[in-house]
């Protein structure tokens, strides 16, 4: 039975692969149909750059497009394996369909895997470059942290760092030291900011500490001090892309960050739960191909299957991203905005399947 099993899942692979390389081509066609306006306006920014991005954006596409493709892959794949009667042959000769959709599954923990290794480690990267040789060929952002830097709060002072000039060096650093009652007590610019394993270092340094009650003020200087900061390269980069364009790991690091300066993280907290969901979304909708590959779709058409599919995936798509948009808005716990979507799915496969006769 081993050999059945790796035919379901070479199956359900295969199948899947082939709809997310269409529906991955079909995004990126249309995302460079899109940039070459850009060309018009950018004599820098020509049609091989705006190709180079459209490639560069594609992991990034393949990833959202991921869920939507498991359920039609599924659904294709083992519904041609059910109009030529194959399934119904295993299912004469004693196999359960539990024991089918487990050999299914299998197909489905590569998928999982292959989402998890492109999610993680390939479409943050990849996006990020696209983003800042984008941005520097149109010349809207030569700067990699933008044109006003990024601002922090750090160790109960706000940071603005205007240029980052190397992975270990700042430029441009303005720290402004607030009291308990909202009032700035100190600013500092340093000229140059230097991040080490044994401690941060500040150079160039001038500043002014404003002293209460109107007694005036003072001005020093220095040529270097330390500088005992929560922030790191890492972090850094971090403020100067999109939180949605994050890996598990980047929204991790981030949240820790803003946990620690007492800031509202509960965005960045539900945006992480739900890429840890995504791989048993990808689960559970190939779960939830089975119902219907041994019920009503079992003699349709192919396209009948990609309707089906196409209204599942989109439909829960769309519900996922409400869901933990108004878990935002109305305070709910980031698990629950997170993970309530997937578990609907996963019971609704699991009840489905067990109605299977």
């Amino acid at each position: 039975m081993k050999r059945m099993d790796v035919y379901l899942a070479r199956t359900v692979v295969v199948n899947v692969l082939l709809v997310l390389l269409v529906l991955t081509m079909l995004a990126a066609i249309i995302n460079f149909v899109s940039e070459i306006h850009t060309t018009y306006n950018h004599e820098h920014y020509t049609l091989w750059d705006a190709a180079v991005y459209t490639v560069m954006e594609i992991p990034s596409g393949m990833y959202d497009m991921f869920t939507v493709a498991v359920l039609l892959g599924a659904l294709l794949g083992l519904g041609e394996l059910a109009s030529h009667n194959e399934l119904t042959v295993l299912r004469a000769a004693g196999v359960s369909a539990a024991r089918l959709g487990g050999a299914a599954l299998c197909g489905g923990l590569l998928l999982a895997a292959a989402c998890v290794i492109i999610g993680e480690f390939v479409a943050p990267v990849a996006e990020q470059r696209a983003e800042d040789r984008r941005a520097e060929l149109v010349e809207a952002r030569i700067n990699p942290l933008g044109a006003g830097g990024v601002w922090a709060k750090d160790n109960g002072t706000y940071v603005n760092i205007h240029v980052m000039t190397a992975r270990d060096t700042v430029r441009g650093v303005y720290i402004y030291g607030v009291d308990d009652q909202r009032q700035v007590t100190q600013v500092t610019y340093a000229g140059i900011g230097v991040f080490a394993s044994d401690g941060s270092d500040l150079k160039n340094l001038r500043g002014t500490s404003l002293k209460p009650d109107a007694q005036g003020s003072s001005v020093f200087n220095a040529r270097q001090e330390k500088w005992n900061t929560l922030l790191s390269p890492e972090l850094i980069s971090l403020f100067a892309v999109d939180t949605d364009s994050l890996s598990a790991r980047g929204l991790y690091h981030y949240i820790a960050y803003m946990r620690d300066n007492h800031l509202d993280y509960r965005r960045y907290a539900t945006a992480f739960w739900g890429r840890i969901a995504k791989p048993v979304a990808l689960l559970a909708m190939l779960l939830l191909a089975m119902p219907f590959v041994f019920g009503p779709l079992r003699s349709s058409s192919t396209g009948q299957r990609l309707l089906i599919g196409m209204l599942i995936g989109i439909g829960f798509y769309v519900f996922n991203s409400i869901f933990m948009q108004a878990g935002i808005v109305f305070g709910l716990n980031p698990l629950i905005s997170a993970w309530l979507p997937t578990a609907l799915l996963a019971a609704t496969g699991i009840v489905a399947v067990r109605r299977i006769k």
